[in-house]
């Protein structure tokens, strides 16, 4: 009965590496209507990477913190 149990075991673990192993990483695409149409998403501009004036402020305001010095272990 155990070695029944073993091989079970085995199976169970041997089947579910090999789907795992199929080699794709994501998942299928499932579309329902038209694919010809753009989505929001496709249509939206992309976004500028330069700093806003309140994150320059807070760059400017960490810049000018002194850093403190590590104090050695007693």
């Amino acid at each position: 009965m155990k070695r029944m149990m073993l091989v079970a075991g085995g199976l169970t673990l041997t089947v579910g590496m090999l789907s795992g192993c199929s080699g794709s990483d994501s998942p299928p695409v499932m579309s329902s209507g038209s694919t010809s149409a753009a989505t929001a998403d496709d249509q939206r501009t992309p976004e500028s990477d330069a700093l806003t004036q309140a994150e320059v402020a807070q760059v400017n305001q960490a810049n000018a913190e002194s850093v403190r010095q590590k104090q050695p272990d007693l």
